[in-house]
């Protein structure tokens, strides 16, 4: 099955390479995208097998209580198995979750201690580790050793939002982005347009128009982020699960600011992502005070395609700027006490984004901004014994870029300096 596997993946990385190429056109794209597609089903399905013949290993192999491994095979390969019996299969997610952060917390603490360790097979399979050997220890993986990771300890893509709680970030605009989490997927398409011709009607027996749907390739600009945080070795003290539960809210706090202003702001180089303001319709700068004109300015200048399912993200001296607008009588215009705050402008909803810079505002659709986790998030955690610091760093590769012409760009006009004249 892992041979299947991965002539499957291969076949996949070839028509991923043609995709790429210049010469690839709209026609062949979609030949390759239903082909690819194909491939992704047929890699899912073999996977599930793989993983069905793995545990139905592991239940004979926990059934021989008095079995003895080969002496060629002792203490090789990855198996974290101590013994419980728990079936995975019932546990909840918020045990499994549980069973994930301890797992995640024997790693590090191995990893900074130098130290043996046995996962549970709960916490195996709450992480997705499968299990080659009926070894009882644990090592490490390395640049050497089975080409899973260089000496980091990852955090699986299908526990990171989990585990780090970020299904609710602090930016609104990167909480309504559908991130994926596709290995090393850098080209998506996307919907350029669409249209029945004219004349939809028709009379009996006479054809119906075919529908037109023009699809593109969107290249994502790959981020590449290292986050170092300093800690105390006091941490050491707690318990596994308090351990992880200490670092990830650290690391969470952190993702959250870094991806925040990126998928806004970020330069598409210099191993950063695109933000949507970048490829964004950009208005002209709005004079101080003329912020609802802009607004009506950028919802008119998207196309009726762009406008479904889209927002108004504000910046919070905007958000302001308009909560405390008067009329010319100087009375204003929303009540400023006791209430909610300006939730929608002409039927479009509002979000407050603190990452937008003063006087800004995005409005469009997050779902056409495309976000990919390239490969697990990785860990590397050092001891520092002489200052009693931990200090680790998580690598984050990213990749990220809006779709053209689906978000509408609008700022401020700056302020005229004062030079002091009368």
């Amino acid at each position: 099955m892992k041979e299947k596997i991965n002539k499957l993946l291969e076949r996949r990385a070839a028509l991923m390479a043609e995709v790429e190429k210049p010469e690839t056109d709209e026609k062949r794209f979609a030949e390759l995208r239903a082909e690819i597609a194909k491939i992704d089903f047929a890699i899912e399905d073999a996977e599930k097998q793989l993983a069905k013949e793995e545990r139905e290993e592991e239940e004979r192999a926990a059934r021989k209580p008095n079995s003895d491994p080969a002496p060629e095979t002792r203490g090789k390969g990855i198996t974290l198995f101590n013994g419980a019996t728990e079936n995975a299969a019932d546990l909840t997610k918020p045990e499994l979750l549980r069973h994930a952060k301890t797992a995640l917390g024997k790693q590090i603490r191995m990893q900074l201690q130098d130290v043996k360790i046995d996962l549970t097979a709960n916490e195996k399979r709450a992480i997705g580790v499968a299990i080659t050997t009926t070894a009882t220890e644990f090592t490490a993986a390395t640049a050497s050793k089975d080409g899973v990771n260089n000496g980091g300890v990852f955090i699986p893509q299908n526990v990171l939002y989990d585990l780090l709680e970020m299904d609710d970030p602090d930016s609104p605009f990167l909480r309504d982005v559908n991130p994926t989490h596709i290995k090393g997927a850098l080209i998506f398409p996307y919907v350029v347009e669409s249209n029945n011709g004219t004349g939809k009607g028709k009379k009996e027996t006479v054809a119906a128009n075919s529908r037109a749907i023009k699809w593109d390739k969107l290249s994502l600009a790959q981020g590449n982020y290292p986050l170092t945080i300093e800690v105390t070795m006091e941490l050491l003290g707690l318990t596994d699960e308090e351990f992880v539960d200490y670092l990830l809210a650290d690391l969470a706090n952190e993702i959250n600011l870094l991806l925040g202003d990126e998928v806004l702001y970020g330069t598409g180089k210099d191993e950063c992502i695109e933000g949507a303001t970048v490829g964004a319709i950009a208005g002209d700068p709005y004079e101080s005070g003329n912020a609802p004109a802009a607004i009506k300015a950028g919802l008119l200048a998207l196309s009726r395609r762009a406008r479904k399912g889209a927002k108004i993200y504000v910046s919070r001296s905007l958000s302001l700027d308009l909560a405390f607008e008067k009329d010319e009588n100087g009375r204003y215009i929303y009540p400023i006490y006791n209430n909610d705050g300006i939730t929608s402008i002409a039927t479009i909803p509002m979000e407050v984004d603190e990452g937008l810079h003063d006087g800004d505002f995005l409005i469009g659709n997050a779902r056409n901004y495309k976000l990919n986790f390239t490969k697990p998030t990785e860990i590397y955690a050092e001891l520092h014994g002489k200052t009693r610091v931990i200090e680790y760093t998580a690598h984050l590769m990213v990749a990220g870029k809006a779709a053209p012409k689906k978000f509408y760009y609008g700022s401020q006009k700056a302020a005229t300096p004062d030079n002091g004249n009368d």
